[in-house]
């Protein structure tokens, strides 16, 4: 491709970040459909360099969800997951990503979010006890604070809720917030987060959560999310 023509692509690509927006997500086939598994870098004369996105270690695991690991044991040798970066958001030069990864039927993960940074073209990840057991399924930058929202992705191809947390940028102190519906979506709407949901949506507001269906009416608690059996 002319590199007129593909540093054009980068540049209208919502995706493109970093220093003349030469990164961009890759884009690969696994078990679980077309997902990304990295940051690609274009080195310019149809060149690239791929930096993988950081894949839990058995150790980790260990280390990270002991409970998991009492009711569900296994050896380091039989640690199988597919850890692909999920929802995003960039911030100048970095892009800020959850972990999105399988949970059963022998495969696991580690769940965790963090950032990739163009200039020093390295990773940095998070997984607080809060997350780690988790997969990410939106997240929110702030200047202050990140939020994550949290879900199981599980054996019917379908997902559970595992809640929504706040995360300090400067402390690193978590605060956790309870769901029992899965988060599709965080935005900023004036001193409230909304929250995309099946079916409708919530306001959090001073820890306060307020449902309502997509018509806007309210609602007390949304129906669990269905399952394939």
């Amino acid at each position: 491709m002319n590199p007129v023509i593909l540093l054009l692509f980068l540049a209208l690509d919502p995706v493109a970040f970093g220093p003349g927006g030469r990164f961009h997500l890759e884009q690969s086939k696994d078990d679980f459909g077309t997902r990304s598994h990295g940051i690609i870098e274009d080195l310019g004369s149809g060149r690239t360099k791929l930096y993988a996105l950081p894949q839990s270690t058995a150790q980790d695991y260990f280390r990270l969800r002991p409970d998991d690991l009492k009711r569900n044991a296994f050896t380091p040798e039989g640690y199988d997951r597919q850890e692909a970066i999920g929802p995003y958001q960039i911030e100048e030069g970095r892009i800020w990503f959850g972990k999105t990864f399988y949970d059963s039927e022998g495969m696991r993960g580690v769940g965790a979010f963090g950032y990739f940074d163009a200039s020093a073209r390295a990773y940095t990840l998070f997984s607080p006890p809060e997350v780690a057991a988790c997969e990410v399924s939106a997240i929110l930058v702030q200047p202050k604070w990140v939020w994550v929202a949290l879900d199981h992705f599980i054996e019917d191809i379908s997902t559970f809720p595992c809640g929504l947390v706040r995360w300090d940028k400067t402390t690193h102190q978590i605060k956790s917030y309870p769901l029992e519906f899965v988060v599709e979506s965080i935005r900023a709407e004036g001193d409230s987060l909304r929250l995309k949901t099946r079916g409708g949506y919530a306001l959090l507001r001073d820890r306060v959560v307020r449902r309502f269906l997509d018509d806007h009416r309210p609602i007390a608690k949304f129906p669990p999310p269905p399952s394939h059996y």
